[in-house]
């Protein structure tokens, strides 16, 4: 029964983060499709390059926690 439960609190807690992703890009991606296209791409790479950079250096924080 405990894992069914951590299953379903995962389940939930995903399904809240895909929300919050999902409003977060409508509102952005709103405001980017105003932009002439030569900009909405540099925009976009930059976020690319941002996530990229972010997600890495978490990993590497986590990665270090996990060795201590």
């Amino acid at each position: 029964m405990a894992i069914e439960v951590s299953v379903l609190e995962n389940f939930g807690r995903e399904a809240d983060l895909r929300k919050k992703w999902l409003k977060m890009w409508k509102n952005l991606g709103a405001r980017i499709l105003k932009l002439p296209k030569w900009m909405q791409d540099i925009v976009l790479e930059d976020i690319n390059t941002a996530i990229k950079n972010r997600i890495a250096t978490m990993e590497m924080i986590q990665n270090a926690n996990r060795k201590h």
